[in-house]
């Protein structure tokens, strides 16, 4: 019995060490920093010194952090402190998204309403009034047996002889007609038709009264001009080489009849060839004295010059904006001075080589022969706009699939998307994304740094301004 006394009294000895020791151990920190000294009260006044990455780390003189071995630095205290936090609130702006926003001190600007005056200023060239040209044939087959035309771009005049052709089908023609006034001169048919074949086989009037007079076969019959201009040898260097001076040509007239009969060329034709790639000069003739033509084969190509086309080029904004009968102001850079008033013909339905907006088509006159084929010309148009919201250009930057304008909020830019409209030489129309009140910037290519960049914000109005 004594012993089960003795088990009891040391079980009770051992619990009660047990509790001493957890109670001991109670609120008491464990790990390294356990092991740091007591950090000493703060006095006011003194310069205390904290660890960076463990702010609990407290200490009245510089050393080293016992957790990371980390220098110590000054802690702000007081004013300090206050100061510290306010310019932290004045950041918080920037713990947002960079993709979201642009800090900045660019100038702003306000959209503006109302109608903007627009004038479109276009680019263009002179090129030719292929209606204006016509081609000499040959009514029938021979030899050249003079040559009066020696080089291309020779500026010829209406009724004036280009070339002598003998012809023996032409020979066989004026015999049967001359036949025909010696022995059978009272058949008005017969003599009739003798001289409708030869005025079909290119005769003019002069030369019919002139072999009826003689009684006399010619052997050379000359190929007449039908019209003022210059003359090339065939459609496509009169579509593609530049014209030569031609001052004081006067305006065009009608076919002067005879051999030299004029075609008029189809439109199609005349777009096609009016379009060709300008090719190299050849200024000899091909045609020679004592060779041979064939019946309806080109001989020349007359182009007349007194009026010519002037075709601009608008950009795709502006194309809008065109309408066939509107009045365009034409200048010349080297006479700025001296505009032409014109009015637009046609929108070209179809793009030319290289464009990126079909051209516009005006007729200018070109009495003295000054305007040549490839002479930059400057066209200006005053057009009504629709009325709603204005920005100037700059404002706005086209990233290729939408636009953007970047909206002052608080002290940061935001990208917002907006619909354009109209735009004109210094503005564009704003039709959807803004109310009107927003300040936005007024270069926003200076807050771009890459497309990629922008990530556009939710838009503050939804609205259409029409």
């Amino acid at each position: 019995m004594t012993r089960n006394w003795s088990n009891k009294l040391r079980c009770a000895t051992w619990c009660v060490l047990v509790l001493a020791l957890l109670a001991g151990c109670k609120g008491k920190a464990h790990g390294p920093a356990a092991q740091a000294p007591a950090q000493p009260e703060a006095t006011a006044g003194a310069q205390l010194y904290t660890c960076s990455m463990h702010p609990q780390i407290v200490r009245d003189a510089p050393g080293q952090c016992p957790i990371c071995g980390m220098d110590l630095v000054p802690k702000a205290n007081g004013e300090a402190q206050d100061a510290a936090d306010t310019a932290g609130a004045d950041l918080d702006h920037l713990v947002t998204s960079p993709n979201g926003s642009v800090v900045s001190a660019i100038a702003t600007v306000r959209p503006t309403s109302g109608a903007a005056s627009d004038t479109l200023s276009l680019p263009g060239v002179v090129d030719y009034d292929p209606r204006r040209s016509r081609a000499v044939a040959a009514r029938v087959g021979g030899r050249i047996e003079r040559l009066l035309v020696r080089f291309n771009y020779q500026p010829v005049r209406k009724g004036q002889t280009l070339l002598e052709l003998y012809s023996p089908e032409l020979v066989t023609a004026e015999q049967e007609y001359i036949f025909l006034l010696g022995n059978d001169a009272d058949n008005t048919v017969l003599v009739n038709g003798a001289r409708q074949k030869l005025r079909l086989l290119g005769l003019s009037e002069g030369q019919l009264r002139a072999l009826a007079r003689t009684r006399r076969p010619d052997y050379r019959v000359a190929v007449f001009s039908p019209y003022d201009g210059y003359v090339v040898e065939n459609t496509v260097a009169a579509a593609s080489l530049a014209p030569p001076s031609s001052a004081g040509m006067p305006e065009a007239s009608a076919p002067a009849g005879g051999m030299g009969s004029a075609s008029a060329m189809s439109p199609g034709a005349d777009a096609a060839t009016a379009t060709a790639a300008p090719s190299a000069p050849t200024p000899a003739l091909t045609l020679q004295e004592g060779g041979y033509v064939s019946t309806g084969q080109t001989l020349f190509q007359v182009v007349n010059t007194a009026q010519v086309w002037g075709l601009f080029q608008p950009g795709p904004g502006e194309l809008g904006q065109m309408r066939p009968g509107q009045m365009l102001q034409v200048t010349v850079p080297s006479d700025p001075t001296h505009s032409i008033t014109a009015r637009v013909e046609l929108v070209e339905p179809t793009y030319r080589a290289g464009a990126s907006t079909p051209a516009v088509r005006v007729s200018l006159p070109n009495p003295r022969g000054l305007l040549r084929r490839g002479t930059r010309l400057t066209a200006r148009l005053s057009s009504p706009t629709a009325s709603g919201w204005w920005l100037p250009r700059a404002a706005v930057v086209d990233l290729g699939t939408r636009q953007v304008a970047f909206v002052r909020r608080g002290r940061t830019f935001v990208p917002v998307t907006v619909l354009v409209g109209q735009r004109t030489a210094a503005q564009v129309q704003i039709r959807q994304g803004l109310s009107g009140t927003e300040a936005v910037a007024a270069n926003g290519q200076y807050l771009v740094d890459s497309e990629s960049f922008l990530q556009t914000s939710s838009t503050p109005s939804d609205a259409t301004h029409e």
